[in-house]
C-alpha cells in the first residue's frame, strides 16, 4: 500500500467523519472503499487489461538482449573505482 495526500473541502470532511462514526471505520478506509467501488469494478478491470494487451506488439524489441543487459554485473566496475 502506498501513502498519498489529498485535500478535501470541509463539507466532505464532515460527511466522512459522521459516516466514519456510524460505520465504525476509519476515514481512510471509507475513501479506499469508495475509490474501489468507482474505479475497480470488474468491467473496468477487463477494459484496462484489454487496452494494455498487445501494446508493444508493433515494436522491434529483443527481450533476451534486454534482460541480459539488465543482468550484467556492475560489481567489478564499482569495486575497481574505489
Amino acid at each position: 500500500m502506498k501513502r498519498t495526500q489529498i485535500y478535501l473541502d470541509e463539507e466532505l470532511i464532515d460527511i466522512l467523519r459522521i459516516e466514519s462514526k456510524l460505520r465504525k471505520k476509519k476515514i481512510s478506509m471509507l475513501i479506499r472503499e469508495a475509490l474501489r467501488e468507482k474505479y475497480l469494478t470488474k468491467d473496468k478491470k477487463v477494459i484496462y487489461i484489454e487496452n494494455a494487451a498487445g501494446i508493444w506488439s508493433d515494436r522491434d524489441f529483443d527481450t533476451d538482449k534486454y534482460l541480459r543487459n539488465l543482468r550484467k554485473s556492475k560489481r567489478t566496475k564499482d569495486f575497481c573505482r574505489k
